[in-house]
């Protein structure tokens, strides 16, 4: 890992390697010291000659300043004696300022990362990052004094301090926060995390900072989110929280996407309304959608859960295009129920959320009825025994278990979810992706094609200029919505929904056609009667009132679709006061 290693104590080997061979040399020196004396004062009692000896460990014995033939080995005790004194000294200084030399260094550290908390997620994240090649600084969440010739693993810094939280600004700054590129709060605390992810989002910046903050309840994280988008302007510092549980679930379908089986949608159970288990059904679905975009087939799911007609209540009310995608079958009770009165359906994919992580693997290992399905279709939650994947993994050399010939997947949901580029994904930049993608659908229904229109193509494959109008547009939502009185609200419960208004989709049209010719000026383009984009030429950088009716109905479709692109995420528009 880059970076210097001023003011740390050398790694575990080297000092191992180093207190053997001093303490060996030292050993020796009592010896050779000893039958040298016996040799050169061999009048004196071994008490004395023991005495004479030990005083070679503070640079002098009184025998030896009337000179004279001195034995050898006498000879060479009185200079590796001292050595393995000034070693003791070296040593013990060492472990006096290394701490205060690893803060201070910390402290002038540039381009770094900051890790604060000291649990499973803390660790998996600031390895990863060291793994990427990061500078890492950590924080304990609560510290105290590190033991002494302890080192943290690596090269990264570990900061302490008696008492102190992570979260006070004293402790931030010693960590370098004013140079840091990326702080992320990961204790084991909300609002810990929340009040950390506070005081770094609002120190003076000389650098650029993202800031994330873990917040283990999904709906707290939603409302959290909704809150910090709902700005009308951003602090320098970009802001983000994130759930472990939902970005794993994210990243389950990025390399295993969702397949049509027997020529339709695979059948999927799903064990334990958990948050894990809620967010995969979700991602289950948008993989279905992006599957079938025409809604011609819906995905079958059975949730079983103790209150597993709730939860589906829950999530078709919190996600309305659920609805229009799958369907869901309840089943109120546990597996042994379920199986009892005759299994529903053999199942393609079957996902096992439990929390309690043996029974998840237990379930797993001895429901036969679960095994139908092909190569990784059976998928068990874990998380501090996910290492246990290894005894099952058969690309693994020292397996010793068998994987149900391939259908057994153990995934853990902390490697899964520490991924910096996954929580790098914010809100802005998913809400981003659903804009385009939304865009895409309008114009190819109106007729438009990518060759006419070189942005309608995947979001992979848009230029970055444009992935950075969209990331705009999705910044300015709250900004909007203040306009019209209104704000962003996780849909949480019953709540009353403000459904825009003609003369509000309007307004919101025209605001949002200022601020792209605004955004597009800044970078360099121009009005011109044809579109060119090498030459940063369009027809639509003009005022509102000179746009024709095609570029404004644009522009009405984008606002007209915002409603469903909140809803996507999780969020509604409501009305607070009245504009």
């Amino acid at each position: 890992m880059p970076g210097s290693s001023l003011g740390e104590p050398p790694r575990a080997p080297t000092m191992n390697l180093l207190r053997l061979i001093f303490g060996t040399i030292g050993l020796l020196s009592v010896v050779f010291g000893y039958l040298g004396f016996e040799e050169y004062l061999p009048e004196h009692s071994p008490l004395d000659l023991l005495y004479y000896d030990l005083q070679l460990f503070v640079l002098g014995s009184p025998p030896l300043d009337d000179g004279g033939p001195i034995p050898d080995l006498l000879n060479i005790a009185r200079f590796t004696a001292p050595a393995v004194t000034v070693y003791a000294l070296v040593e013990a200084g060492r472990l006096l300022f290394a701490t205060e030399l690893r803060r201070l260094r910390a402290r002038n550290s540039r381009n770094h990362v900051i890790v604060c908390g000291d649990g499973l997620v803390a660790s998996t994240l600031a390895r990863r990052l060291r793994a990427a090649g990061e500078r890492v600084v950590t924080v304990p969440a609560e510290a105290v004094v590190a033991e002494p010739g302890v080192p943290h693993p690596g090269t990264a810094h570990t900061l302490t301090a008696r008492a102190a939280a992570a979260r006070d600004p004293d402790v931030l700054r010693t960590a370098g926060i004013r140079r840091a590129r990326a702080l992320y709060a990961c204790t084991s605390d909300n609002a810990t995390n929340t009040a950390i992810a506070l005081a770094a989002a609002q120190r003076n910046r000389r650098t650029p900072l993202a800031v994330y903050a873990q917040v283990s309840d999904p709906e707290l994280c939603l409302a959290l989110q909704a809150r910090h988008l709902g700005l009308a302007e951003h602090p320098g510092a970009r802001l983000d929280f994130f759930n472990i549980d939902e970005l794993a679930a994210r990243n389950l379908f990025v390399r295993s996407a969702l397949r049509p089986v027997r020529g339709g949608p695979p059948r999927v159970v799903v064990l334990g309304a958990t948050v894990f288990g809620r967010a995969a059904l979700v991602e289950l679905a948008r993989q279905w959608r992006m599957r079938d975009p025409g809604g011609d087939s819906l995905l079958p799911i059975a949730l079983v859960d103790d209150e597993a007609t709730r939860a589906a209540a829950e999530l078709t009310h919190r996600y309305p295009f659920l609805s229009r995608v799958c369907h869901i079958t309840p089943y109120d009770g546990g597996l042994a129920e379920l199986l009892d009165t005759g299994f529903p359906l053999p199942p393609d994919q079957v996902f096992i959320c439990y929390d309690d992580e043996e029974q998840a693997l237990k379930t797993a290992l001895t429901t036969e009825q679960l095994w139908h399905g092909g190569p990784g279709s059976v998928v068990v939650r874990l998380d501090r025994l996910a290492s246990l994947r290894e005894a099952f993994d058969v690309g693994h050399g020292d397996r010793v278990l068998d994987d149900l010939s391939g259908a057994l997947r153990l995934y853990g949901v902390v490697h899964a979810a520490c991924d910096p580029a996954l929580i790098g994904d914010d809100l802005v930049e998913r809400l981003a992706r659903v804009i385009h993608e939304s865009y895409v659908v309008a114009r190819h229904r109106h007729g438009e094609t990518s060759t006419a229109n070189p942005a309608l193509v995947p979001w992979d494959e848009l230029p970055e200029t444009l992935r950075q109008a969209n990331r705009a547009q999705a910044d300015d939502i709250g900004r909007k919505l203040r306009e019209l009185g209104c704000a962003l609200s996780p849909r949480v419960g019953p709540g009353a929904e403000h459904v825009l208004a003609d003369h509000e989709i309007e307004r919101l049209a025209v605001l949002e056609h200022q601020r792209w010719v605004t955004e597009r000026v800044a970078t360099g383009w121009r009005y011109a009667d044809s579109r060119d984009d090498a030459r940063r030429l369009h027809p639509a950088l003009s005022t509102w009132e000179s746009l024709d009716e095609d570029m404004r109905e644009r522009n009405h479709d984008a606002i007209r679709e915002l409603p469903a692109i909140l809803a996507d995420a999780g969020f509604r528009i409501v009305r607070v006061r009245h504009a």
